[in-house]
Order: C-alpha cells, then sequence, then structure tokens
C-alpha cells in the first residue's frame, strides 16, 4: 500500500507540474509571439495602429490622421534598410554557396529547400527587397 501512494503522489505532482507548465507557455505565447503574428498578417502600420489606439485610445479623426504618418515612417524606415540588405544577401549566398559544396547531393537538395524557406520568413519580417 505504501508504495502505491507514493506512486500515485509522484503522478500526482508530474501531473500539477505537466499542467502548470502548458499553462506557462500558453501564457507566454500570448503575451510574446501573437503580436508577431499580428504583425506578420497586418504589416507594420496597423500593427502600430493597434498598439497606439489600445494605449492611448485614440479618436476615429486622430487615427485616420495618424495612419499616414505611420505609413510614411515605415516606408522611410523600409527605405534606410534597402542599401544595408544588399550586401547582407550577398554574405548570405557566399555563405550558401560554401555550405552546399561540403553536403552530399541529397543533402544539398535539402539544405537548398532549408534555405529557401529561411528567404522566405526573411522577406516577411523584414519586407520585400
Amino acid at each position: 500500500m505504501n508504495k502505491r501512494k507514493f506512486f500515485l503522489a509522484g503522478l500526482g505532482i508530474f501531473l500539477a507540474g505537466l499542467l502548470v507548465g502548458g499553462a506557462g507557455m500558453a501564457l507566454f505565447h500570448k503575451m510574446r509571439m501573437s503580436p508577431l503574428v499580428h504583425m506578420e498578417q497586418n504589416g507594420p502600420v496597423a500593427f502600430f495602429m493597434d498598439r497606439m489606439d489600445r494605449h492611448l485610445h485614440l479618436t476615429d479623426a486622430q487615427k485616420e490622421s495618424i495612419r499616414p504618418i505611420i505609413a510614411d515612417v515605415v516606408h522611410e524606415i523600409e527605405a534606410a534598410r534597402a542599401p544595408c540588405l544588399a550586401p547582407e544577401e550577398d554574405a548570405i549566398q557566399t555563405g550558401r554557396d560554401k555550405v552546399a559544396a561540403q553536403l552530399s547531393p541529397d543533402q544539398a537538395k535539402k539544405f537548398e529547400a532549408f534555405m529557401d524557406r529561411a528567404k522566405e520568413r526573411r522577406k516577411k519580417f523584414l519586407g520585400q527587397h
């Protein structure tokens, strides 16, 4: 009977930890990851407008007058990043070629698919350039 109680107590502790860990991860995802998903789906202008509205409680007139300003700022930021991205892309391509030379043909094919997915994620994160 004593071993059974220890087993049930251990199982109870494990299940409680599982529940707390799951709830903690769900909370982390909601607080930290969902803004990034929102920005990816709606774009940076809508993301910043939603955040500003949530914190500042903007009126409709203020939203209409601020939205073009935010759009201009996002456009200026993208334009400022563009000259830096070309050398960065060159460096990535050079590294990509060097790594592919070290791989078997099957690995190289998988690596190319991996790098293509990474390039698409990068475009979503940095914008189309």
